[in-house]
């Protein structure tokens, strides 16, 4: 009894099995196999929901993380360019700077050599310089494009110790062209100062002091300072003259050894 209905059974599923078959076969042949498919299609398609929303998150993920990868590298890129193009907005500066010290007209029993930066003191406004020159010795006068910046203080090799004129240790004789002003300029760190200047000599605001010669240290006609406050000293004799120095070494990568020609030279 009991192998008779196993037997019916298979039977069965084989007859079911072929008919399911059978219909697969019709439904891309006859219209009414086509409307079958049509009717049994939402149920395929939910069927095959599992399906579609894992491959959807593997997708997805695998997207997500090539997106997050190509991010990364396009920053990097993007900043790799914007360094270049900073090194290359800086070359262009130094070169200038450099074309312009070339160019210089030279004065008279001096000639220049150019000296680079290499580092500068902690200050706002620097009172000691480092620079990239060869052959330097104490006392050397320095300057940029604009005007005088110091003297050399300390030298080796290849390397100099510059005090720029805002140093206290510095002081520079200075006059003003077409006048008989005489005066001495000398650094408190942060200005130029110019004490003892008779009243009736006294530079007016704005006005360029450039240095005289005197002393033999200075070349003459160097600008030096520019000046900013004119106070008359009780008596009204004498006045207090601040100004600020004409270079800006604090910003420039290339400044000019001064070397006066035939001049002895320690070997």
């Amino acid at each position: 009894m009991i192998l008779g209905r196993s037997s019916r059974f298979k039977n069965a599923y084989v007859w079911w099995v072929s008919i399911f078959l059978i219909i697969i076969l019709l439904s891309f042949k006859y219209p009414v196999g086509q409307q079958l498919q049509l009717t049994i299609a939402p149920l395929l398609h939910a069927v095959q929901a599992p399906v579609r929303w894992y491959q959807g998150f593997s997708l997805w993920f695998e997207d997500s993380g090539d997106l997050q990868s190509s991010y990364t590298t396009l920053r990097e890129s993007h900043a790799k360019q914007q360094a270049l193009a900073m090194e290359v907005q800086a070359l262009r500066a130094e070169n200038i700077q450099l074309r312009t010290f070339l160019n210089i007209q030279q004065i008279q029993s001096y000639e220049w050599r150019v000296a680079r930066v290499i580092s500068r003191g902690p200050e706002l406004k620097s009172r000691r310089l480092m620079v990239e020159i060869q052959h330097a010795q104490n006392d050397d006068v320095i300057v940029s494009q604009e005007g005088l910046v110091g003297l050399v203080a300390q030298t080796s090799d290849s390397h100099a110790v510059v005090r720029t004129i805002l140093d206290a240790s510095v002081t520079v004789p200075v006059t003003m062209f077409e006048s008989d002003l005489a005066a001495l300029v000398r650094g408190d760190g942060e200005h130029l100062r110019v004490d003892f200047v008779p009243l009736i000599k006294a530079p007016q605001i704005g006005d360029i002091l450039v240095t005289s010669g005197a002393g033999g240290v200075f070349p003459a006609g160097l600008p030096v300072a520019k000046v900013e406050k004119v106070t008359a000293i009780d008596g009204g004799v004498f006045a207090e003259v601040v100004a600020s120095p004409v270079a800006s070494w604090q910003r420039d990568a290339w400044l000019a050894i001064v070397v006066k020609l035939n001049a002895p030279r320690e070997e």
